[in-house]
């Protein structure tokens, strides 16, 4: 008996070319899908498979170089589930409504988990830190240690107060740009954007995990948040006194995510691309000023930005994904060239 509710249309699946009156196979999620029953995805979607393919490496990590104890099994075992619940797990939320939105953004949500996970995985391979091998590397490229240096040249409390707003922005560049192309309905943009976002931030992890370098934050004595300025630096101290996670400095995932996200607001909305114009340089140099970064960490983020960006719509497409109409994907011809002029 058809369930179908009356008045629904129903639209005949396509012929299969070359064999005029055959038609072709239903979609995947919807063969086996009992009537009434919301579509389900077929397959991991990019980032996805991006996530999992982190969960997956570095639980080999942890499977090969961690001490057989029982303080490594729940991080392999956290590591399986995740792999699991990433690739069987999410494709089988219904892709409608709610359940649409939840899988859209828990891995946003989630993040920071693995950024705090990273002073945890990197004890694996070493148990100090390559400080002394960056900062040879500062001093050959600079002849001096930028990361302090900088703000002793610049010592203006304006100019120290636009560079930490800069590095304390960081936190809201994401949803700058992914907030509203999901607002307005751009899903293949917002997803591409995702990917590679997360791509970026997966080689930084895997850098920091193999080769941790703590920063001239743990190396140098702290300039007082008070004789920095006077409301975005004690912001920033007060954070990283609680958030920070040791070893991840080289390279900067700071600079390499806001440098990435600038560069795909540029084609994507180019208004938001202006919006962000003034903050994401402030940031990378905001970086090195502030004494959170070392000038290479901050010069290895913007090339791991640059090489994300050119990378994308490779990465995007090896994995299954969608191009969103501006790098060429469906609905292209509608769209003359990058949203906001």
């Amino acid at each position: 008996m058809n369930t179908r509710p009356l008045g629904e249309a129903v639209s005949p699946p396509p012929a299969v070319p070359g064999q005029p009156g055959k038609l072709a196979d239903p979609p995947a999620e919807v063969a086996d899908r009992p009537a009434g029953e919301p579509p389900r995805s077929s397959r991991p979607r990019p980032h996805e498979i991006l996530w999992a393919g982190y969960f997956a490496l570095t639980g080999l990590f942890v499977l090969a170089f961690g001490s057989p104890t029982s303080d490594w099994l729940p991080v392999l075992g956290a590591h399986a589930a995740c792999v699991a619940l990433l690739l069987i797990g999410l494709p089988r939320l219904p892709e409608r409504g709610a359940w649409r939105v939840v899988r859209d953004w828990v891995l946003v949500a989630v993040f920071p988990l693995a950024y705090w996970e990273v002073a945890l995985l990197n004890d694996l391979f070493t148990a100090g830190y390559y400080d002394r091998e960056v900062l040879w590397l500062e001093g050959a490229l600079f002849r001096s240690q930028p990361s302090v240096v900088l703000r002793r040249m610049l010592p203006w409390r304006p100019l120290s107060e636009y560079l930490h707003f800069g590095y304390f922005a960081y936190y809201a560049l994401g949803p700058a740009l992914a907030v509203p192309l999901y607002v307005r309905g751009r899903v293949a943009a917002f997803r591409y954007v995702l990917t590679v976002t997360f791509a970026v931030f997966f080689v930084c992890y895997v850098c920091f995990i193999l080769f941790p370098v703590a920063g001239p934050w743990y190396v140098f004595a702290r300039p007082s948040a008070e004789s920095m300025g006077w409301v975005f630096p004690r912001l920033e101290h007060a954070l990283l006194e609680q958030a920070a996670s040791q070893g991840a400095a080289f390279p900067s995932s700071h600079a390499a995510a806001a440098v990435v996200i600038w560069l795909l607001a540029w084609r994507l909305d180019r208004r938001i691309f202006r919006l962000l114009s003034p903050v994401v340089p402030a940031l990378v140099v905001g970086t090195v000023y502030g004494g959170f970064h070392y000038a290479v960490d901050a010069l290895a983020g913007v090339l791991v930005a640059v090489a994300g960006y050119l990378a994308g719509p490779r990465i995007q497409r090896a994995l299954g994904g969608e191009l969103p109409p501006e790098y060429g994907g469906p609905n292209a011809s509608r769209v003359s060239g990058p949203r906001g002029g």
